[in-house]
């Protein structure tokens, strides 16, 4: 079940389009991973840090999704507010695991990856050269660009939220979940620091997530701040992931069309702004398919339990082919 507080949106919808913007099903795989977080932390000896407006955003959010389900019944907002939410809690229980799961210091597979990309033809550098050295223009639009992931998905859900597609919206929150929760472990077993630290040219970009990454498998680092954490997972990439998820999840809307082609040079992009081998990108791409199949796994599962599927139309149901 979900908070308590989002339980109140079932009093302005019926019981499936109820169960779309609660999903409880999520709330679950976020207690539960939040439930591994905080026996790993004790474990470990390592902590976290709340940031006070992190945690005043999130009750602002579940208080929006009140108001506008009680006190001013609003199915509209109350899916963007759910939505939102839930995509909130389970992000922070996500990016702890994924610092978790970085601090196992398994053996760097940077070479392996790069030795992929060169067998797939693919020359990381050149074309780092190319972009940042050679256009820098263009190697500029695409930093800009890859940064507007964030954007984009506050854009989708408001978006699905106006226009009342709170099954999109679940299928959106599922999708990016078991995607993420399926990179995670993969980041464990075969971690990278990423084409930048590999290749020496990390002074020659932002380098966001590299002092993270370093002091997290190291050792030094004995508090994960989630005021500051950035996202340290390298391989599969799943920026590449998203911007795919983004594309499917606008499918049927206005924005697909110009997120079709902003998530085409996004999730490019990933190569350069983010330090990602091609290798990475291509693993990241296709966790999102192997995600849909576990989703259509579970509604025949639904289906053989004679439990009625109130997903109609969506990536979860095996109607549907992507």
């Amino acid at each position: 079940m979900g908070p308590p507080a989002l339980s109140a949106l079932t009093t302005s919808a019926d019981s499936g389009q109820a169960e779309a913007i609660n999903d409880p099903g999520l709330w679950r795989i976020i207690a539960a991973i939040a439930a591994i977080d905080a026996t790993w932390l004790r474990l470990s000896g390592l902590q976290i840090s709340v940031s006070p407006v992190m945690g005043t955003g999130f009750l602002a959010l579940i208080a929006f999704g009140v108001v506008y389900s009680t006190v001013k019944p609003d199915r509209h907002l109350a899916s963007f507010a759910a939505t939102s939410a839930r995509l909130a809690a389970f992000n922070v229980v996500a990016i702890v695991l994924s610092y978790l799961v970085a601090s196992v210091h398994f053996p760097l597979v940077d070479d392996t990856l790069a030795a992929t990309d060169r067998a797939l033809g693919f020359d990381w550098l050149a074309f780092f050269d190319w972009t940042k050295t050679s256009n820098p223009t263009i190697g500029w639009a695409l930093d800009l660009i890859y940064d507007t992931i964030v954007i984009q998905v506050l854009v989708l859900l408001v978006a699905l939220g106006a226009t009342g597609r709170a099954k999109r919206a679940r299928e959106f929150s599922r999708l990016f979940a078991v995607t993420l929760l399926l990179i995670i472990p993969l980041s464990m077993l075969l971690p990278a620091e990423g084409a930048w630290a590999h290749y020496g040219v990390a002074r020659l970009t932002s380098a966001y997530y590299l002092p993270d990454f370093y002091a997290i498998r190291s050792g030094a680092m004995h508090i994960i701040d989630l005021g500051h954490v950035t996202g340290i997972v390298q391989f599969p990439s799943f920026h590449a992931a998203l911007g795919l998820i983004l594309i499917l999840s606008a499918r049927g809307t206005f924005l697909f069309i110009p997120y079709l082609a902003l998530n085409i040079v996004m999730i490019a992009s990933a190569l350069t702004a983010g330090g990602h081998y091609l290798t990475d990108v291509i693993i990241g791409l296709a966790m999102v398919p192997a995600t849909i199949l576990i989703l259509r796994a579970g509604a025949e599962t639904q289906k053989g339990l004679r439990i009625p599927l109130r997903d109609t139309g969506a990536i979860g149901d095996s109607s549907v082919s992507v």
